[in-house]
């Protein structure tokens, strides 16, 4: 048996945990025992999913701004699991650390897997961009592989030098094209248990945070609905920028046109609903939502900060941050797309290729 650990900063219900979700559902498990571990489990509708696969789940300190704690009990865990490869999912330099730690123990394969390109603002951002840099160049080393969801995730994560020496191997952020396959029945049902019936629907799928962007969606609703009063917004995910968010719908006059749905285990039917999807990012990693949506059919209007690789599988419009361009793009869209299923697919983002990747790293010696 090879012992794997999945290591997350947190573990709650976005975009990294979606894709290991995705993948470690799919590997064959006859010869593989995985671990999720996390700084801090939250509530995630993926793991009741990976128990039923015998995936075990570990929590460190319970917080990941507890550093050193969470250091001293993933060395302990390492001690007591003795893991064959370790599979560190990141978004941040300091996490690097933990590739340092699991060297120090003797974890023979060590994956470094970026998934992000930039730290949201804050206060605080110019100190944590310090250590992140300092973290990059001085862990990256204790990677035997590194992988990346782009390449602005390797070059934001991972240090020049090591780049050159190594390089990246870009792993796609697969899907079950099929699953999202468009079903017209289950969008009458489902629009019909919302009351969308009738509605011109702006979809968005992602945590409610400030890099999501939610809000510029809720100043482009208010522009939207004045020349076509039957839109409504839709919005899927769960995240602390939620009262704001439903606060700032009040004062635009607009609160019963938003539904705040929050996270779904059955997302792919609410693409379904959905007649436009939009992804007004401020940095993404990649943006699994961006594919899905494709997938499920949709016209998808996204930022120009997320990156090259998902708008080329997905055909996706890249958009400035301006209301008034996105308005006048989502008034134009009126159909589904037709195959888009199949445009995926043929891609090459189909999560049966994504899991063959990975679990082939996963048996390396």
């Amino acid at each position: 048996m090879r012992r794997v650990c999945c290591l997350c900063e947190s573990w709650i219900s976005g975009g990294i945990e979606a894709f290991l979700c995705n993948v470690l559902t799919r590997l064959d498990m006859a010869e593989l025992e995985v671990d999720v571990v996390a700084a801090r489990l939250g509530n995630c509708v993926f793991t009741d999913r990976l128990k039923a696969r015998g995936i075990r789940f570990y929590e460190l300190s319970g917080s990941k701004w507890q550093v050193a704690e969470n250091h001293r009990r993933f060395r302990a865990l390492l001690r007591e699991r003795r893991y064959d490869v370790l599979h560190l999912n990141a978004f941040q330099g300091l996490s690097l650390a933990y590739l340092h730690i699991a060297k120090d123990e003797g974890v023979p394969v060590r994956i470094a897997h970026s998934h992000n390109t930039a730290l949201r603002k804050s206060v605080t951002r110019p100190i944590k961009l310090t250590i992140h840099s300092w973290a990059r160049e001085r862990y990256t080393k204790d990677a035997t592989a590194l992988w990346a969801c782009s390449e602005n995730a390797a070059t934001f994560l991972f240090s020049a030098r090591e780049l050159d020496r190594q390089g990246f191997q870009f792993i796609p952020n697969g899907i079950d094209v099929e699953h999202f396959r468009f079903d017209l029945a289950v969008r009458e049902e489902v629009r019909h248990e919302l009351g969308l019936d009738g509605k011109y629907v702006i979809g968005h799928v992602g945590r409610l945070c400030y890099q999501k962007n939610q809000s510029f969606l809720l100043d482009v609703l208010a522009e939207v609905v004045k020349q076509r009063p039957e839109s409504a917004l839709l919005l899927v995910g769960d995240g602390k920028y939620g009262p704001m968010l439903r606060e700032k719908a009040r004062e635009l006059g607009i609160a019963e046109k938003v539904l705040f749905y929050g996270a779904s285990e059955h997302v792919e039917r609410l693409y379904w609903a959905m007649d436009v999807f939009v992804f007004p990012s401020l940095f993404e990693g990649f943006g699994i939502a961006v594919i899905e949506a494709r997938a499920a059919g949709l016209t998808v209007c996204c930022s120009e900060y997320v990156p090259q690789e998902a708008r080329i599988a997905s055909g996706a419009m890249a958009l400035p941050m301006d209301v008034n361009v996105w308005t006048e793009e989502i008034m134009k869209i009126h159909d589904r797309l037709p195959d888009s299923a199949d445009a995926v697919r043929e891609v090459g983002f189909n999560i049966e290729t994504v899991a063959g990747m990975v679990g082939e790293a996963y048996m390396k010696a």
